[in-house]
């Protein structure tokens, strides 16, 4: 009778097991590993490690329940590990999950993994080649960063995602295969490492992905891509000073971060039709520029991508937009007017500010635009009005701040707040109606409009309204209906 009520556990070998009961989140512990399972009830992650052992194996699964998940942190730090074995259904390997692990020098990354995260694998100082899966469709910022034994790296079997400063400080990495249907290489996610510094001047090609033009444009070289290019990457042309003029190809789909900024001489760029992503300050202090016209496809256009283009006079906006990121015209101080696409839901803070000679801002009719960031419009002195759109609800902090010239201002309906300073001296502004509607009302919101009359449709001041939101005591008209 003893022997059969032991049976189990003699087919189970010698590992040890427990578990915690909990209906909602079970807990399961194998060989120092500690799991636990999702709400869901579909998966397990890996939450703990006692560091018990120098080599662990990750379980593909727990009761025919999928481990798809290693949380952040879990082995930090441990100096003693030397071999991790990752068993198929792991799909993502969280921040920091292996970070300072500095004596692991084997690992085989099973075919389902998707996510490399955040800091997972750096500093790990004995790692020395590296194969990743099909699959893969992200390595993190700074995944392997400092780790100063790899040597060789293949991404050839997918299109991952290479994540900014990704194997930045791999001092011994001389040699990387690439796929040719690379997508994505993060900002100096290869700076140094012996296999960037070795790079030849002129274009380099990753496939048909411009990593960089390496050495000084020439003042009368004439630069024409390959007719092949897709992604024009990261610092591709960053301050190259001599570049008048470049002819993009149809083909290429994006421009990322700081491709052109600082090309203080490029006086035109036409956009191919089928571009769909300009990235972080991608043209930014392109002082020369003076016409863009974006294009239908674009669908993205990153922070600051146009800002400190000092000489842009004018905009054609994508038909597509549905949001403008922040400070992606700040700056452009030759910018007069501005047409914002009916789709545009959002626009960032001080896309617009220190714009300042805009004097036109339109809205397409039936705008769906419901927020205006901080400081939108800060120290655009040249504006004289503005009706903002119908359906808006919220204006943030400093919008309208310094637009000292703004003598009319027309507030939607359907307005639910206004930010800190939102309308600070604008000195111009004789009359302003503030909706019923209008629940929040922040501190200072008309501070030094000194010629301003406020004429409120509510009754009387809400308590949900800050007491110092008319500080300046200016005459305030309640219950108006004109």
């Amino acid at each position: 009778m003893m022997i059969v009520f032991l049976l189990p556990w003699l087919l189970s070998g010698c590992s040890s097991v427990t578990t915690a009961t909990n209906t909602q989140t079970p807990v399961v512990v194998r060989d120092g590993v500690t799991y636990m399972r999702a709400e869901s009830g579909l998966s397990y992650a890996v939450i703990d490690w006692d560091h018990s052992a120098t080599t662990v194996e990750i379980a593909g699964s727990i009761d025919d329940i999928p481990v798809t998940y290693i949380d952040p942190l879990v082995f930090k730090d441990d100096v003693n590990l030397t071999s991790v074995v990752f068993n198929e259904n792991l799909a993502v390997i969280g921040q920091e999950a292996f970070y300072g692990c500095s004596a692991l020098n084997n690992l085989v990354f099973p075919s389902t993994l998707s996510t490399i995260d955040y800091l997972a694998f750096a500093r790990c100082t004995s790692l020395e080649t590296l194969v990743f899966p099909k699959i893969l469709a992200t390595i993190g910022n700074w995944a392997f960063a400092y780790d100063t034994a790899l040597t060789y790296l293949d991404f050839t079997l997918g299109r991952t995602a290479i994540g900014n400063y990704a194997f930045f400080g791999c001092s011994s990495l001389v040699d990387i295969d690439f796929s040719y249907t690379l997508r994505v290489i993060g900002q100096d996610a290869f700076k140094e490492t012996p296999w960037d510094s070795g790079l030849p001047e002129g274009f380099i090609y990753l496939g048909n992905y411009l990593y960089e033009y390496r050495g000084t444009i020439a003042p009368d070289q004439i630069i024409e891509l390959d007719t092949n290019t897709s992604y024009i990457g990261y610092n591709a042309f960053k301050n190259q000073t001599n570049l008048t003029a470049i002819i993009i190809p149809e083909n290429v789909a994006r421009i990322y971060g700081y491709a052109f900024s600082g090309c203080t001489q490029l006086a035109s760029v036409i956009l191919p039709s089928l571009l769909i992503e300009i990235g972080f300050e991608a043209f930014k202090n392109c002082s020369s520029l003076t016409v863009v016209e974006l294009p239908p496809s674009l669908s993205k256009l990153g922070v600051g991508a146009f800002s400190g283009c000092t000489s842009l006079t004018a905009v054609t906006l994508s038909t597509s937009f549905d949001v403008l990121e922040r400070q992606v015209f700040a700056g452009c101080t030759s910018l007069t007017s501005i047409f914002l696409p009916k789709r545009l839901k959002s626009i960032g803070e001080s896309a617009f500010a220190d714009c300042t000679v805009l004097t036109t801002v339109v809205f397409e009719d039936d705008s769906l635009l419901l927020a205006i960031g901080a400081k939108v419009f800060r120290n655009c002195v040249s504006l004289t009005g503005v009706v903002l759109p119908a359906k808006l609800t919220d204006i943030g902090m400093y919008a309208f701040s310094n637009c000292r010239n703004m003598t009319q201002v027309y507030l939607p309906s359907t307005l639910k707040s206004i930010g800190l300073q939102a309308f600070y001296q604008c000195t111009s502004l004789t009359s302003i109606v503030i909706p019923a509607n209008v629940s929040i009302m922040d501190a200072d919101v008309f501070l030094d409009c000194s010629n301003l009359t406020i004429y409120c449709e509510l009754p009387r001041m809400p308590i949900s309204w800050d007491g110092l939101w008319n500080h300046d005591d200016r005459p305030v008209v309640w219950n108006y209906h004109g």
